[in-house]
């Protein structure tokens, strides 16, 4: 239990001396335990599912999903919008009843239309997670397989961001679209 009468205070230079020692030794002390050279593999795991037979058929299936639900969306907001203009138009002939509640009407399709458009967003989300989450789970475990069987110590996903070079040897990005390909 941590209370006051047993916390030690350290003045800040000793505090900054003991992180800049930590930094310093801790990676290379944790390297010497290692057996064997510290390789870093890396992979795209966006570009591999991307570029396999699997991720291309997903994502087709995806696409037409995609092109109806805007097809059907683009149709409703150009009824709303032709409502809107006709409602602009007619609406020094109406009385300001007839205005208000054509307007109230008008409001009301646009929340619903707002609505749909919204569910449809979380229905392509959904869609993707299902069509995708298997493909990156097998590519999960292919990376796995490869880097024990190429004795990396670590693999990159350089689609994440952060890695700026890698040496062509360290890529398997094309190795693990290989192995999704192949059923692995």
């Amino acid at each position: 239990m941590l209370n006051s009468k047993n916390l030690t205070i350290l003045p800040l230079a000793a505090l900054a001396s003991l992180v800049a020692l930590s930094v310093a030794w801790g990676p290379s002390a944790a390297l010497a335990q290692q057996s064997g050279p510290f390789t870093v593999g890396v992979v795209d795991v966006r570009k591999a599912i991307g570029d396999s037979k699997q991720g291309k058929a997903a994502s087709s299936k995806l696409d037409t999903k995609y092109q109806s639900l805007k097809r059907t969306l683009e149709t409703k907001q150009a009824e709303l919008t032709k409502k809107e203009e006709d409602l602009r138009k007619q609406a020094s002939a109406l009385s300001q009843e007839a205005r208000e509640r054509r307007s109230q009407d008008l409001m009301r399709e646009i929340s619903q239309f707002q609505e749909q458009a919204r569910k449809s967003t979380e229905e392509m989300q959904k869609a993707f997670e299902e069509a995708m989450s298997p493909l990156a789970e097998k590519a999960e475990k292919i990376t796995a397989e490869i880097a024990r069987s190429k004795g990396f110590s670590m693999v990159l996903d350089s689609a994440g961001g952060g890695v700026l070079f890698v040496d062509s040897a360290y890529n398997i990005t094309d190795e693990v679209t290989r192995r999704l390909d192949a059923g692995k």
